[in-house]
């Protein structure tokens, strides 16, 4: 069962959501010496992650579509949320940075009920 997607209780992205989990690489230090062959590598562990989504945006009408992209787009405040991806997993310090486009244009979703969508790419970071 998939989740809708929310950050800090807000759910602001929309329908049809995916949710990529993409891991930032270890902190590592690499140490050469004079007179001594080799390396030394230390591994300084994890440095958070990205979660890429994608969506579409939805409202009665174009101007309703900008009113929740809008929505997306004030949380790019600096504060730390909590993050809960399609499937109900909470993550906690994710700070959305207003890495956000959109990636087609406006169409009228075909199930009859006048709704506007248009579909978009937006990034969350998580801290930890």
């Amino acid at each position: 069962m998939a989740f809708p997607p929310s950050l800090g209780g807000a759910q602001v992205f929309g329908l049809a959501c995916n949710v990529s989990y993409v891991p930032n690489a270890n902190a590592t230090q690499v140490a050469a010496f004079f007179g001594v062959a080799g390396v030394q590598s230390m591994d300084g562990g994890s440095r958070g992650a990205a979660f890429e989504i994608q969506g579409c945006m939805v409202g009665i009408n174009p101007a309703g579509v900008q009113f929740y992209a809008s929505s997306l787009l004030s949380m790019a405040d600096g504060v730390a949320r909590t993050f809960i991806d399609t499937t109900g997993v909470a993550w906690a310090s994710c700070v959305f940075r207003r890495e956000f486009q959109y990636t087609g244009g406006y169409a009228l979703l075909c199930d009859g009920t006048g709704r506007w969508i248009r579909p978009y790419r937006a990034v969350i970071h998580q801290l930890q």
